[in-house]
């Protein structure tokens, strides 16, 4: 494979566009494009210059992770490579020991001093030795048997048999135990080749390294019965110490329950205290041997699987998966979280931090925990390289990022998180591209990481596509996000593209086939459907929200209808008062009675309600009030509907200076001035309750600002 050439940072990418071709070339090109589409096969011999992915740069927004510290006795600064998972497991595995180390073996000894005092008292023989040591110099004067008899004890009996051999028998096992918590820190089990790679790096020291053989799913069941057996028997001496030493332990009531004392009986915190069992196998392995997986993770022993998989993409000539059109990838993490009780991780390298945390809490977890991991393979890439097709497999949704826990005693979709993926609410992430069309213009295009965007990061995938030259663009080139989102009746006569640069950073368009659509469309379903079980995009959510949108149309329009009426009602009484007043004036004129009284005419109000009239001579004003109904106000500045928040920590997380909580939890922007409008708009992107509405930029100086109020059109 192929080094991988990242463009030259800062290097612009340039967008030249030609005439259009006569009609007659026109019609001959795109009968070549539509073969090519149908079959993948390029009728000229094409000798287009070396190409690929147009939007990988786009990736860059964040600064690379690696080196990466891990911190520990001594800090540890690792790369990114094959080496990677390894060097993170065996960190987390040593920084477990010494944990255990510290909160256990102090423990042990103290328990271990407290037995030894309570069989000393008993023990004559023992305090015979110790007067004999300690007066060495007058042993031919002194019978020390005798004077051992004449000191006082603290128990004016002896113990029991049975409590002295139970407590001898602790003991033993406590001493032993100690040894348990200063030597290896997990035993190992893996396929051949990963025992030689760990061997040839020297990786894995403290750990015993065994090998698997054909079944290596029920070799590790055997040995976690085997060591959780002999684990056991430590913690139950722990218990019976502690008891004992405590002066708790009752024989009628301890007896029969340590006697049937098994590994089921240990709390978390015991278990934790376990030298973890590790199974490293291939991706491939773990498909060919799915009966035994199954039978394992069934079992509910904590053990862990890490699933290493090397398949970056299909190469030329390989025969694949996504080379057949209409077959599913299997996925190893859809399998695990179907057993409901097993602790889920998947990852990528891109990101060493979340990896880290992911395999920490698999091996606190007591439940069967299973890690798949992509790895890096080729040593000839440099490491930027190898760190964006490592963002890249994240973003194209080819290898995302899943985190599942079945023992946290939340609600379903905190148990399951896949917030760390790029954009998690959409369904590809969404970016602007510059292109400089000319020296003085340039052009900004709205694109959509797909999976094709990562295979072509691949100089030899990218080979498989066909570019387009400018003077053959029509209206018929759709984008491959937005062909995919096509109704079937709408395909006809479309191709579907994606952008691709050369080593100069010349932009192309490149037709895409119909079998890298098929498994583009595959990768997409597999997302949507984690989307669904996380509660993104969820039918029955879109449903609710409309469902809500419609009664809330309804309520305001009878609010509306009711304010109508109350403002008409009023109105037609305030004219009928009038009316009444003005019938008043013109009597008094006409009689030319000036003391007129009001309650000689017939008044509009009611009874108790009535006023004096005005006299004849003054001028009274008659004006129908004007009621002035209060507008929505434009959207302007960014806000957030708090009644809608979810609390899920995504905002105030990542833009703490702008969003707060209120005193219910829910998020609200403190003072919109405080970052930028790229922030306020993201924020809406990534909010699952789409709560948040960016309205207009404060700052008018802030760069891609057209693209960004484009973006947040929809929120707002």
């Amino acid at each position: 494979m192929e080094s991988n050439k990242i463009a030259p940072e800062g290097q612009q990418i340039r967008w030249k566009v030609e005439e259009p071709a006569s009609s007659f070339e026109m019609d001959s090109f795109w009968k070549e494009l539509r073969h090519f589409y149908r079959t993948g096969e390029k009728k000229v011999k094409d000798e287009s210059p070396e190409v690929s992915s147009a939007l990988v740069h786009l990736l860059e927004d964040a600064e690379s992770p690696y080196p990466h510290s891990m911190r520990g006795e001594k800090e540890l600064s690792i790369s990114l490579d094959e080496r990677t998972p390894y060097l993170i497991l065996n960190h987390i595995l040593n920084e477990k020991r010494k944990e255990n180390q510290k909160k256990f073996k102090n423990r042990l000894s103290e328990l271990i001093t407290g037995l030894n005092n309570l069989l000393h008292v008993e023990d004559k023989s023992a305090d015979t030795r110790e007067l004999e040591a300690t007066y060495d110099f007058a042993d031919e004067m002194i019978a020390f048997d005798k004077l051992v008899a004449m000191i006082p004890h603290s128990s004016g009996e002896a113990l029991p048999e049975e409590r002295l051999k139970r407590l001898k028998g602790v003991l033993a096992t406590l001493t032993s135990a100690l040894a348990y918590f200063s030597d290896q820190v997990a035993t190992i089990v893996a396929e051949k080749e990963f025992v030689n790679k760990a061997e040839d790096e020297a990786i894995f020291q403290h750990s015993m390294l065994i090998t698997a053989d054909k079944d290596p799913f029920l070799q590790t069941q055997q040995l976690f019965s085997k060591e959780i057996q002999s684990f056991s028997e430590i913690i139950k001496a722990y218990r019976i110490a502690t008891l004992e030493v405590n002066g708790e332990y009752h024989d009628a009531v301890h007896n029969e329950y340590f006697e049937h004392f098994t590994w089921h009986r240990l709390l978390e915190n015991e278990l934790n205290l376990f030298h973890p069992i590790v199974l490293l196998i291939g991706h491939e392995f773990l498909f060919d041997h799915l009966t035994s997986f199954s039978r394992l993770l069934a079992s509910n022993q904590p053990v862990n699987i890490l699933v290493l998989n090397h398949e970056l993409i299909s190469v030329p000539g390989s025969i694949s998966w996504e080379d057949a059109s209409h077959q599913f990838r299997q996925e190893p993490a859809a399998l695990t979280i179907s057993h409901r009780n097993v602790y889920t991780l998947q990852a990528g390298m891109d990101d060493p931090s979340f990896l880290y945390k992911g395999l920490e809490n698999c091996l606190k977890s007591v439940a069967p925990g299973v890690c798949h991991l992509s790895l890096s393979m080729d040593d000839s890439r440099t490491e930027a390289a190898s760190y964006l097709i490592a963002r890249g497999e994240t973003a194209g949704r080819y290898f995302p990022k899943i985190l599942y826990d079945p023992l946290l005693d939340k609600e379903w979709s905190e148990r399951f998180d896949m917030s760390q993926n790029i954009q998690s609410d959409t369904k590809w992430p969404l970016y602007s591209m510059r292109a400089s069309t000319s020296e003085e213009t340039e052009a900004m295009i709205d694109v959509a990481f797909t999976y094709a965007d990562y295979k072509a990061i691949f100089p030899e995938k990218a080979e498989e596509l066909m570019l387009i030259p400018s003077q053959y663009y029509t209206e018929h080139l759709v984008p491959l996000a937005d062909y995919l989102e096509l109704d079937e009746e709408r395909l006809y006569g479309k191709i579907p593209f994606i952008w691709l640069v050369d080593l100069q950073m010349n932009l192309y368009r490149a037709a895409v086939p119909n079998v890298w659509v098929v498994s583009c469309q595959e990768r997409l379903d597999f997302w949507s459907f984690l989307q669904e079980i996380g509660g993104i995009n969820k039918h029955h959510t879109r449903q609710a929200l409309e469902s809500r949108e419609v009664d809330m149309q309804k309520m305001v329009a009878d609010t509306k209808a009711t304010i109508e009426a109350e403002y008409q009602q009023k109105i037609s009484r305030i004219e009928e008062e009038a009316v009444g007043k003005a019938a008043e004036q013109l009597i008094a004129v006409l009689l030319d009675e000036e003391d007129i009284q009001v309650n000689s005419i017939p008044s509009t109000q009611e009874d108790g309600d009535a006023e004096p009239s005005a006299s004849t001579e003054e001028k009274e004003e008659i004006s129908t009030p004007v009621v002035e109904r209060e507008e929505a106000p434009a959207i302007e500045e960014a806000w957030v509907e708090s009644d809608d928040c979810t609390t899920c920590n995504e905002c105030t997380d990542k833009f703490p200076n702008l969003f707060k909580y209120n005193d219910d939890k829910q998020a609200y922007i403190e003072d919109a001035s405080k970052g930028t409008y790229a922030e306020i708009v993201k924020a809406a992107e990534n909010c699952p309750a789409a709560c948040i509405h960016p309205g207009l930029p404060l700052n008018q100086n802030e760069p891609n600002l057209d693209a960004l109020i484009k973006r947040a059109e929809k929120f707002n």
